[in-house]
């Protein structure tokens, strides 16, 4: 009985060293070959472990640690001491300046985009050739939404004064905002989240978890609750600035990965006529991407995120809108006279 026993007692221990020796090894492999920034999953989680803190704000989830800075999808992240990926901004703005804020999400925040090659500083890049001096202040999160932003907007990031809000739209913003896990393995190990990665798109090709399209449709369902937050938030923020003579613009992202023909055009002019309705200008981006190669707007070869040139492309379909709109705030520069001309 004794032998038993004690053979049942080495077999436990023998398996539990096994796994644990296991478990080592692919922690061991995943932190060395998995993180070259080229890991989608891995680096996201890197940059909420690292760069975020869960807000003290009401409904806005989570934000970005001031100060704090990284290297995410190989390109260098720095938060300015307002938690931002930006350059500081006082509170006061300059006598003369037109300041723009930009609400948004991974996409407005740069994912995998360098510095240079976020819309925002393009954007400012070519504001700044016209009449006034133009400060654009970008305010993106990853994994943000629109009733987050809003929020934030509202009772944060309102006291820089903006005469111009640019709420920066992309089809998961009516997700439902998202809260921390305690999980300890997805908290602590790159293993955990390699798996989790590689377990959801097992499930999505061979166990009938809808597919992004089909995810991407759900949100939309009449009575989702990201989907009626977000056009409260709407509501809400249409409200906030209309009170405060703040104008405001609705900026819609397209899905990189198909372009022609577009699968989410329903979509978009659903969110356009909530948009509509409550009297506020809105600009599709879609049409300024006209004929181009999806892959060639990838961060990378993997991750759908707009590079600089769709950045560029962005900046200056956005450029272009806020002319249209605002004629008086960014006409041309007065043309410089030639005295010898004159003479």
């Amino acid at each position: 009985m004794a032998v038993k026993i004690k053979s049942a007692i080495f077999g436990i221990l023998s398996t539990s060293i096994s796994l644990i020796v296991a478990a080592s090894l692919l922690e061991l492999y995943v932190r060395l070959v998995e993180t070259d920034g080229t890991n989608f999953d891995i680096e996201m989680w890197r940059y909420a472990k690292d760069l975020k803190r869960i807000s003290d704000i009401p409904d806005v989830g989570h934000e970005h640690i001031p100060g704090k800075s990284g290297v995410y999808m190989g390109v260098p992240v720095t938060i300015n001491s307002a938690g931002w990926r930006d350059r500081e901004h006082s509170l006061e703005k300059e006598d003369g300046t037109v300041r723009i804020m930009m609400l948004g999400d991974s996409l407005t925040f740069g994912w995998g985009a360098r510095p240079e090659d976020v819309t925002s500083y393009r954007l400012e890049r070519l504001l700044n050739t016209r009449k006034n001096k133009v400060e654009v202040i970008n305010t993106g999160i990853g994994n943000a939404n629109t009733a987050m932003e809003a929020n934030y907007f509202i009772k944060k990031a309102d006291v820089y004064n903006p005469d111009i809000v640019i709420l920066n739209y992309f089809i998961n913003d009516a997700e439902q905002t998202p809260r921390r896990t305690n999980n300890f393995f997805l908290e602590n190990l790159y293993s955990a989240v390699f798996i989790a990665g590689r377990f959801d798109v097992i499930m999505r090709r061979f166990f009938g978890k809808s597919d992004w399209k089909q995810y991407y449709r759900d949100l939309y369902l009449e009575h989702q609750t990201g989907w009626l937050a977000t056009q409260n938030a709407l509501i809400e923020l249409v409200s906030y600035c209309k009170a405060r003579n703040i104008r405001l613009i609705v900026v819609n992202y397209p899905e990189l990965h198909v372009l022609s023909p577009y699968p989410f055009e329903d979509i978009t002019n659903l969110v356009a006529s909530k948009v509509k309705v409550l009297g506020i200008p809105f600009l599709d981006l879609l049409p300024s991407l006209e004929k181009k190669a999806p892959h060639s707007l990838w961060v990378t070869k993997t991750d759908a995120h707009p590079n600089g040139k769709a950045a560029g492309l962005y900046a200056d379909a956005i450029m272009k809108f806020l002319v249209k709109q605002y004629p008086a705030t960014f006409e041309d520069p007065a043309p410089t006279e030639n005295i010898d001309e004159i003479k």
